[in-house]
């Protein structure tokens, strides 16, 4: 499994739903402040369910083959880069590591909607069962 990754395109893909989970929990807080009123976790949580998965949609279309090889090792990649919100203090310990399942909630949703974006390529496709119609 390390040998056939690509890591350019795992740091790519970190690096986009990072940053978009990133700016978009400053958006959002900065947005909820603007109206007056209490910037929650669980706005702050929706916002970055909500950028994550289109951020794993883009990374999803991004990846050239096993999508959903390389979206695991961006999840695993994205929750390794988050415990930053540990080290400054945002986060506790046992809430960054059970984080991990909702950024698989994330993976399994972004990389399901990459393929609306993207279709499998054909040796990919290959693999895959055939649906009964």
């Amino acid at each position: 499994m390390i040998q056939s990754v690509n890591w350019r395109a795992v740091a790519r893909d970190v690096s986009i739903v990072f940053g978009l989970v990133l700016v978009s929990s400053f958006a959002a807080a900065l947005f909820v402040q603007a109206m007056e009123a209490e910037v929650t976790p669980l706005i702050i949580g929706l916002s970055n369910i909500f950028w994550g998965t289109v951020g794993f949609a883009i990374s999803g279309s991004l990846a050239k083959v096993q999508r959903f090889k390389h979206l695991f090792v961006v999840a695993l990649g994205l929750w390794l880069v988050s415990v930053v919100n540990v080290v400054a203090g945002m986060t506790p310990l046992p809430i960054w590591a059970a984080g991990f399942l909702l950024i698989l909630l994330m993976m399994g949703l972004g990389g399901s909607l990459s393929y609306l974006f993207v279709p499998a390529p054909k040796e990919e496709a290959a693999t895959l069962p055939e649906r009964e119609t």
